[in-house]
């Protein structure tokens, strides 16, 4: 099916997306959402300022990694507002607020409604882009930290669903979770002052068995803000790195301190696939203004 510039294949567990006028020589950008939360004026502003800078940067999909909302009428309301706001491929799945449940309902109501741009990466499993394969693992990996009775869990079986995901990828592949793999230190995307690091040590086992070199992991807000590599060492932006791994960190203007001493006001990122190698770039909303 075509829809805006854009074509959609279905394929039992994966979609294949093109554009329907290809760009030659264009290196895949995806655009890195997640924590959006609530739809609140405030927050609708940073959503604009995010999907503008992913238009500018023309980016081949816009990924929503979880957290979108614990409300389900919040979850109907940011669904239709970013169907909206956007035309290009959103790759959604869910984090440790949402019933998953409620959010592929959510989905399903957006998709029946045309906007069919809207995919539900916790149901498809692998989005094949323009040189870019992204698989979905929504949820998380421990019961304590789900906000609502009915949260979704990830199991053994899902993670092996992956492995085999990516055995059958024909391009570069980039993990999508809400959660981040188990690294090492106080630099990691995984760290927690005070819990160490709380990544989940199957999707680390899982990233070395199905030698995964890229990743998109936006649950840990305080480490958020930056890339490593897959043991957690922090990589510069803008440069090409062989492993890369993102936390882009919430979308919400809610301040919230940073492991680097900073406040965030909202982030969102920029990954960019070249070859064998990746780059990222984050977004940082500005410090809303004192009414």
């Amino acid at each position: 099916k075509e829809r805006e510039g854009w074509r959609f294949e279905h394929t039992g567990g994966t979609v294949k997306v093109r554009r329907v006028k290809p760009r030659a020589g264009k290196k895949p950008v995806l655009g890195l959402l997640a924590g959006i939360k609530d739809l609140e004026p405030e927050t609708k502003v940073m959503l604009d300022t995010f999907i503008a800078g992913f238009e500018k940067a023309d980016v081949d999909a816009i990924v929503i990694g979880g957290d979108s909302s614990s409300e389900p009428d919040a979850l109907d309301q940011i669904l239709e507002y970013l169907g909206k706001a956007t035309n290009r491929p959103l790759l959604i799945v869910a984090g440790n607020m949402e019933r998953g449940a409620a959010l592929n309902y959510a989905i399903l109501k957006q998709r029946k409604a045309g906007a069919t741009h809207l995919l539900n990466l916790d149901v498809v499993r692998r989005y094949d882009g323009d040189g870019v394969d992204v698989l979905g693992l929504g949820g998380y990996h421990d019961k304590a930290y789900l906000h609502l009775a009915g949260g979704c869990i990830y199991k053994e079986k899902d993670i092996d669903a992956l492995e085999r995901a990516a055995a059958a990828a024909d391009d570069p592949v980039v993990l999508l979770t809400h959660g981040p793999p188990r690294q090492k230190g106080q630099q990691a995307i995984d760290y927690v002052p005070g819990a160490d690091n709380v990544g989940d040590p199957h999707l680390t086992e899982l990233i070395n068995k199905a030698k995964i070199s890229f990743g998109i992991h936006g649950h840990i807000l305080e480490a958020a803000g930056r890339a490593t590599d897959a043991s957690g060492k922090p990589l510069p932006q803008k440069k090409p790195h062989p492993a890369l791994f993102v936390n882009q960190g919430s979308a919400n203007p809610l301040p919230w301190k940073l492991n680097d001493g900073t406040t965030s006001y909202g982030l969102a990122a920029l990954l960019t696939i070249d070859g064998k190698k990746a780059s990222y770039e984050i977004l940082r909303g500005a410090k809303p203004k004192t009414p």
